[in-house]
């Protein structure tokens, strides 16, 4: 169990102990004017590379909407701001970020009354494909993802095999340099100044929600619904709800959170950032739907 220390007004920062001495994360409980009569969902949110928890849910905004929604936001800190997900090259390749997010789980749990049924995964870039990596090796943790602007790495497709269905939101951009929307491997300046370190290739798009597919029993049939001049989703339903897959996909959107303030991107490095939607809205919407057991 960790020991929280204060982070200001809103997040309280939990060490963790024993093996994972030195890791931390970050918590935010909504207030009592939204406490539930029972335990309550847990969100737990992965930054991308080269941003912290901290300054990464100024760009998402879930802290808001949880004291709307009533669930509990957990921020994990991946190390040197790099989670490992999987995708060689990394300077992290080394650490156990699947047990790490575990165990932020489990640690969240021992501290507040959570539903372990109602525990999603949200990231964006690095942390998407953090987010992927962690659905493919333990869905049984978690009731959904919600990925902006990553899929996974290629060498984590190509071993992967999900014992259990998982609904999926994903938000990705045509434009995305940093993240290709057909997959490969990252360019632009983003790569330069974000990344710090070269990553292995990762699967595009397409071939993700082709991958959660056939994981999840849905056929190719899918609802598609135009959003605006710049969005489209991709709906997939099958008999079972935890297979629900959507897909939205961002007209010239570069790699940026739809919705989020035009005044956190430059768009000469991360691209055009879509105001058509609103990602974090959209992700909570979806994903607490879902449950698992």
């Amino acid at each position: 169990m960790s020991e929280p220390n204060s982070a200001g007004a809103s997040h309280a920062v939990c060490q963790l102990t024993g093996q994972w001495h030195g890791r931390q994360y970050l918590l935010h409980v909504p207030g009592p004017a939204t406490e539930a009569a029972g335990p309550r969902p847990l969100l737990v949110q992965l930054h991308g590379r080269g941003i912290d928890a901290a300054r990464f849910e100024l760009w998402t905004g879930f802290s808001a909407l949880a004291h709307e929604a009533g669930f509990v936001l957990a921020m994990p800190e991946a190390v040197g701001e790099i989670w490992n997900d999987g995708r060689y090259g990394a300077p992290t390749s080394e650490v156990d970020d699947v047990g790490f997010i575990e165990a932020v789980i489990k640690d969240v749990g021992a501290r507040l009354s959570i539903d372990r049924g109602r525990v999603y995964l949200v990231g964006m870039s690095n942390g998407s494909a953090m987010a992927g990596r962690f659905a493919c090796e333990r869905p049984d943790l978690i009731a959904g993802i919600g990925q902006v602007a990553g899929t996974v790495g290629v060498s984590v497709a190509a071993q992967a095999g999900p014992s259990l269905p998982l609904p999926v939101i994903s938000f990705h951009g045509t434009a995305d340099r940093s993240a290709p929307y057909i997959g490969g491997r990252a360019g632009g300046l983003g790569r330069l100044l974000m990344m710090r370190h070269r990553a292995g290739p990762a699967v595009g798009v397409d071939e993700w929600a082709a991958f959660w597919r056939l994981v999840n029993g849905v056929g190719p049939s899918c609802e598609i619904e135009t959003l605006g001049a710049d969005v489209s989703v991709r709906r997939w339903r099958g008999s079972n709800p935890l297979g629900d897959l959507d897909f939205y996909r961002i007209e010239g959107g570069g790699h940026t959170w739809p919705g989020a303030s035009a005044r956190i991107w430059i768009p000469p490095i991360f691209g055009r950032i879509s105001t058509t939607i609103d990602a974090t809205r959209l992700i909570w919407e979806f994903l607490s739907v879902h449950r698992r057991g």
